[in-house]
């Protein structure tokens, strides 16, 4: 280009110089505070997790199954210091009820606290095999008053009952005596207001707690073991995908870190792991520890082994079973997400500082991979769950007397098509918990990731 085509191309424009030319001084003073003010559009600044949680909300499937899950733990963790049953109490009087169904002996206690009286004491609706009321001295209080009387002999298969306006106003009646809402001969007890030095306190019902959703064979609660079940289901969950996360995000991020032959030869196993059938080595697994694993419980004065056999050889095995078989998957995908971040420029700058490959991973590499390490974490507990109550179905989960809702539905199974509730109940909770955690997972996983912003 020669020079007189360069002044042409760059010479300024005769109207804009006349344009410009109309604009006086004042045109060009400064603008005031509020008129900076009127174009300035102010946004408050959000951390990350802010930000993550306002995506979070604006998903009404996933806020709703958050809600129900949330529900389902206030069930399971709470519900029980509200019901007067335990999980393993069995009560002989209340066998193969339905539910909000009473027996004879509870709808008699029932009567007899509607007809005035201030409290009972029914040996049929207690727990356990013995049940009777012992030969000894024995004292009840109510409304700030005590009564105090002694037994020459056990009391069995009948009521106490304590009417403090009656003339008599503590006395006993046969469970087989009782018709049309009375007892047709009762036995009155002397009383005394000072108890005896060994007197034990007899402790009064003043309400029957029903049923709610009835009781199995063998007269225990089935609300009371659904709560306890569901809460040994969702702790067996969140403890396995813990594991899963440390073993999987460790060896994923070590893998992806060190790159070339040690990466190749760490995924070549974890490729290994994946093709073999993860059903039929749980089984194995599972028979195989069995034996080991209690004759460890029973000889070994170890700390951790006492502290292990109070969760059974059960549940043991089935974190062993996750520890060996199901992190492939969350390290898989730590391991594409260090591949990436490792080429970031902190990353090299922490390198020429001098930074040990360890601290790398901890303090950079991990912390930047906490979206996707809380997504699998999150859908890792309900194919926990799943999986436990799987094998609890088998019978190789967890073992009685400590329940959970696989081994609940195992027991259903057998008598479904009389008492199909028992299976019901078991079953619907376990199916809100793994659908839930699902929607909550794929929830984060949207919120969580930057690709997916809105």
């Amino acid at each position: 280009m020669d020079g007189k085509k360069a002044f042409q191309l760059f010479q300024p424009d005769t109207d804009s110089i006349l344009a410009l030319n109309q604009f006086s001084d004042g045109d060009f003073e400064p603008a005031s505070q509020d008129e900076k003010q009127s174009v300035v559009q102010m946004h408050k600044s959000v951390s990350y997790w802010q930000d993550a949680w306002r995506r979070f909300r604006s998903n009404p499937v996933s806020m709703g199954a958050l809600i129900v899950f949330i529900l389902i733990l206030i069930f399971s963790f709470i519900g029980p210091m509200f019901v007067e049953y335990s999980y393993e109490d069995q009560y002989r009087s209340s066998q193969k009820l339905g539910p909000m169904e009473y027996s004879e002996t509870e709808q008699m206690a029932i009567d007899l606290l509607k007809s005035g009286a201030d409290g009972i004491y029914a040996t049929s609706l207690k727990s356990g095999s013995l049940t009777a009321i012992k030969k000894g001295n024995w004292y009840i209080t109510s409304g700030g008053r005590t009564w105090a009387f002694s037994l020459e002999k056990t009391v069995e298969k009948a009521t106490l009952v304590l009417d403090a306006d009656a003339e008599v106003p503590v006395c006993i009646g046969k469970d087989k005596d009782y018709e049309d809402g009375a007892f047709k001969e009762v036995t009155p007890v002397e009383t005394t207001d000072t108890p005896a030095e060994d007197a034990q306190e007899l402790k009064l019902s003043t309400r029957v707690f029903p049923h709610v959703f009835g009781t199995d064979s063998q007269g225990r609660d089935l609300m009371a073991r659904c709560m306890y079940g569901s809460r040994v289901s969702i702790i067996i969950g969140v403890i396995a995908a813990l594991i899963v996360l440390v073993i999987g995000a460790l060896y994923g991020a070590i893998s992806g870190y060190c790159g070339g032959r040690v990466d190749f030869v760490m995924m070549r196993i974890v490729d290994l792991i994946y093709s073999i059938p993860d059903v039929l080595i749980v089984l194995l697994l599972q028979v195989v520890l069995k034996a080991p694993l209690q004759n460890w419980f029973d000889t070994s004065n170890f700390p951790l082994a006492k502290a292990l056999s109070t969760l059974g050889v059960g549940i043991v095995s089935i974190f062993i079973t996750f520890a060996l078989l199901y992190w492939v998957g969350m390290a898989r995908i730590i391991r594409g997400q260090v591949l990436q971040l490792k080429e970031q420029e902190y990353v090299m700058a922490a390198t020429v500082l001098g930074a040990k490959p360890s601290r790398i991973i901890r303090r950079h590499l991990l912390p930047n991979c906490v979206g996707q390490l809380i997504i699998q974490t999150c859908l890792q507990i309900p194919s926990a769950i799943f999986l436990e109550s799987f094998l609890s179905y088998l019978g190789l989960g967890v073992s009685a007397p400590m329940a959970s809702l696989g081994s609940l539905c195992s027991d259903a199974k057998e008598t479904f098509l009389l008492f199909p509730y028992r299976l019901l109940f078991p079953a619907l909770l376990l199916s809100l918990i793994v659908l839930t955690l699902n929607l909550v997972g794929d929830g984060l996983r949207d919120a969580l990731d930057p690709r997916l912003k809105s």
